[in-house]
C-alpha cells in the first residue's frame, strides 16, 4: 500500500464495522461517446498463489449498468457507506441475503402454481438460518434444490417432510472449490448470479460483499454447463445423507467423471482453439464495445 501511495495512487482501507470481502477491479476511460467503463467481478482474491490452488469464477464486462454501480460502489468505500441503492449489483451486508431470499419465493410460488422451478446453489458453505429455513420451506412447496456445499452445510438433506427434495453435495478435489454460483431455474426461463459471498451470518451480515448477475446468453449456457459438469462428478463428489454423514456419489454404471479435470482440458481446448487463430490472424482487430457488445 505504501508503494501505490508513493506512485500516486488513492489506498482506501476499507471500513472500521465490516471486512471488505468483494472482489472487483474497475476501469473508467473517456471516448468520443462520453464514458466507458470495464469492471472485472470474480469469486477469487487477488492472488497469485490462491490463483493456482483454488477454482474460482472471474467476468469481466462493459455493461453501463454494473459499470455505474461499480463506480458507486468505490465511492461508497471512501464514505464507509454501506448503501443499498446499487440497481444490478447486490452488496451485503444491505442488499444479498434479501435479494437471495426474494428470488427464492419466487420458485415456491411457481411451484406452486405448477410452472417450472429449482434451485442450483454453489458455495463454500450454508450456516446462515434464515437461507437454510428458506430453502426447507421452498422443499416443502417441492422446489428441487441442488446445493454443491465444499465446507459445512449446516441443512441436513432428505428428512421426511422437511427437505426431502433437497440433495447436498461436497466436491473435494486437487483444487479448492472456491466459487461461488446461485441458478434459479425462474419459468424455463433461468437466473444466475455469482459473487463473493458465502452464505454464513459473518459474509452476509458483517461483510462487504458482492454477488451480479450474468446476462449474456452464451456466458449463460456456460455457467449452466458447469453445474452440470459438478452434478455429474462421481470421482471426488461425496452426497451428504440424512444422518448427517456422507457417501461417495455412484456412479451406477457410468464411466468415470472428475470435474475439475473435466474444466482443466476445456479450458485447454479453448486455449488451443484461440492460439489458432491468433496463429492464422496475428492481428486481430479492437473493435468499439457497441459492435462488439457486451463480453
Amino acid at each position: 500500500s505504501q508503494r501505490f501511495e508513493q506512485a500516486g495512487a488513492n489506498v482506501i482501507y476499507g471500513f472500521h464495522d465490516f471486512k471488505v470481502h468483494s472482489k472487483i477491479c474497475t476501469i473508467a476511460r473517456h471516448t468520443e461517446n462520453g464514458i466507458q467503463y470495464i469492471t472485472q467481478l470474480g469469486t477469487g482474491n487477488y492472488n497469485e498463489k490462491t490463483s493456482r490452488l483454488y477454482t474460482d469464477f472471474s467476468f469481466i464486462t462493459t455493461d453501463e449498468g454494473i459499470g455505474k454501480d461499480a463506480a458507486k460502489f468505490f465511492r461508497n468505500m471512501s464514505l464507509e457507506n454501506a448503501s443499498d441503492e446499487y440497481q444490478k449489483l447486490s452488496v451485503a451486508p444491505l442488499q444479498i441475503k434479501p435479494m437471495i431470499l426474494h428470488k427464492i419465493d419466487e420458485q415456491i410460488a411457481l411451484a406452486k402454481s405448477g410452472k417450472p422451478n429449482g434451485l442450483s446453489f454453489k458455495t463454500n458453505s450454508i450456516t446462515d438460518k434464515d437461507i437454510i429455513d428458506k430453502i426447507a420451506e421452498a422443499s416443502q412447496a417441492g422446489v428441487k434444490t441442488t446445493l454443491f456445499v465444499r465446507g459445512i452445510s449446516c441443512l441436513v438433506p432428505g428428512v421426511e417432510g422437511y427437505t426431502e427434495n433437497v440433495e447436498v453435495v461436497s466436491i473435494v478435489g486437487r483444487l479448492l472449490e472456491h466459487s461461488r454460483i446461485f441458478k434459479f431455474e425462474n419459468a424455463g426461463n433461468p437466473k444466475i448470479y455469482m459473487g463473493s459471498a458465502d452464505w454464513m451470518p459473518r459474509n452476509l451480515d458483517r461483510r462487504i460483499e458482492l454477488v451480479f448477475p450474468i446476462e449474456d446468453e452464451d456466458l449463460k449456457q456456460r455457467a449452466f454447463e458447469t453445474l452440470d459438469i459438478l452434478l455429474s462428478d462421481n470421482t471426488n463428489a461425496r452426497m451428504m445423507l440424512p444422518d448427517t454423514s456422507y457417501q461417495h456419489v455412484s456412479r451406477r454404471g457410468r464411466a468415470a467423471c472428475t470435474a475439475q479435470l473435466t474444466f482443466y482440458r476445456r479450458a485447454q481446448e479453448r486455449l488451443k482453439a484461440k492460439q489458432e487463430v491468433e496463429k492464422d490472424s496475428p492481428l486481430i482487430p479492437i473493435h468499439s464495445s457497441e459492435e462488439a457488445g457486451t463480453p
